[in-house]
C-alpha cells in the first residue's frame, strides 16, 4: 500500500497552486493516495497552520506523509526539511509549522532537503517551493526512497520550534489565540479544563464568560468557554461569532480570570 499524502496549504481554492502540486505528485507516483487537511489555511499564518496540523495528524493512518506548505519565508535562507516521527513523515519549510505535531508523535530523525536530483527540476522557482521541492520530495518519499537520500541529518537544536504556551499567576491563566474557525470560535493554547471562570481578558478588554460543556448549555448570544474537539480551551458564542465580539486575532494574548484561586499543579 502506498503511503497517504495529506496536504495542508494556505494557497486557497481559487488559484491553481494546490492542483499543480497534486499533479507533480501524481506525475512521480501515479498510485499516490492524496487527501487534503485543508487547501485554504489562513494566509501566511504559521501558528494557525501548526494548530491545524497538530489537531489532524493522529487521525491518519501510519506512515502518512504530511505535506505542509505555509511558507512566508519561501525563497529565503530558511531550510526545507523532512521530519520522521514515530508513526509519520512531515515535509515542509523549517519555520515551526511542522514542529508541534512531529514533536507530539516523538521525533526520530530530521533531514535538511538538499538533493536536487529529487527536486522537480534544476530550475527552482524562488516563490513556489511547494511545487518544485516539497511536492516532488513527498512523492519520492511515498515511493519508499530512504530518508538519508534527501539530504543531511539535522539535530533538534538546528530546527525552528513552535510551542503552544500557557502561563499561570494566582487566579489568572494566560495563553495565546492560536486559531479562529469560520464560526468565529477562538481556540487558545490553554489545554486544561478550568471551572469557575469569571472573565476573559484580551487586548485590554474584559468580558463576562461562563464555562460549559457544549454550546447548547448556553443561551443564544452568550459568551462561553469550553474544551473544543481537540482538547484546547476555546471561546465561542452560542449561535454567534466570538472573535468579532472580543476582537480576537491569531497571536493575541488571552487570559482567563477565575472566581477562586485554583490548584494549577496539573498544568504542564
Amino acid at each position: 500500500m502506498n503511503p497517504q499524502i495529506a496536504i495542508l496549504t494556505d494557497f486557497g481554492i481559487s488559484d491553481n497552486y494546490n492542483g499543480v502540486m497534486e499533479g507533480v505528485i501524481k506525475r512521480i507516483n501515479s498510485n499516490a493516495s492524496i487527501t487534503y487537511i485543508t487547501p485554504n489555511a489562513n494566509n501566511f499564518n504559521i501558528i494557525s497552520g501548526a494548530y491545524l496540523l497538530y489537531t489532524s495528524y493522529k487521525y491518519f493512518r501510519k506512515n502518512t506523509i504530511f505535506l505542509t506548505v505555509i511558507d512566508p519565508g519561501v525563497g529565503t535562507e530558511r531550510k526545507a526539511i523532512i521530519i520522521k516521527s514515530r508513526n509519520y513523515y512531515f515535509v515542509g519549510p523549517d519555520n515551526g509549522v511542522l514542529f508541534p505535531a512531529a514533536h507530539d508523535d516523538s521525533i526520530l530523525n530530521i533531514v535538511k532537503i538538499t538533493n536536487e536530483k529529487l527536486f522537480l527540476s534544476r530550475e527552482i522557482s524562488r516563490t513556489f517551493h511547494g511545487r518544485d521541492i516539497f511536492a516532488a520530495v513527498a512523492a519520492f518519499l511515498s515511493l519508499g526512497i530512504d530518508l538519508e537520500t534527501f539530504g543531511n541529518k539535522l539535530n533538534m537544536n538546528e530546527i525552528e520550534k513552535l510551542e503552544f504556551i500557557q502561563t499561570k499567576n494566582n487566579n489568572i491563566i494566560c495563553g495565546n489565540v492560536i486559531y479562529i474557525d469560520h464560526f468565529g470560535n477562538v481556540a487558545t493554547s490553554i489545554k486544561e479544563r478550568i471551572n469557575n471562570i469569571r472573565y476573559v481578558l484580551i487586548n485590554s478588554n474584559k468580558f463576562n464568560i461562563r464555562y460549559v460543556n457544549t454550546f447548547g448549555e448556553g443561551k443564544k448570544g452568550e459568551l462561553l468557554a469550553y474544551k473544543n474537539g481537540y482538547g484546547f480551551l476555546e471561546i465561542g458564542i452560542n449561535m454567534g461569532n466570538a472573535s468579532e465580539l472580543i476582537k480576537a486575532k491569531i497571536g493575541d494574548k488571552i487570559c482567563l480570570e477565575l472566581s477562586i484561586q485554583e490548584d494549577f499543579s496539573h498544568f504542564t
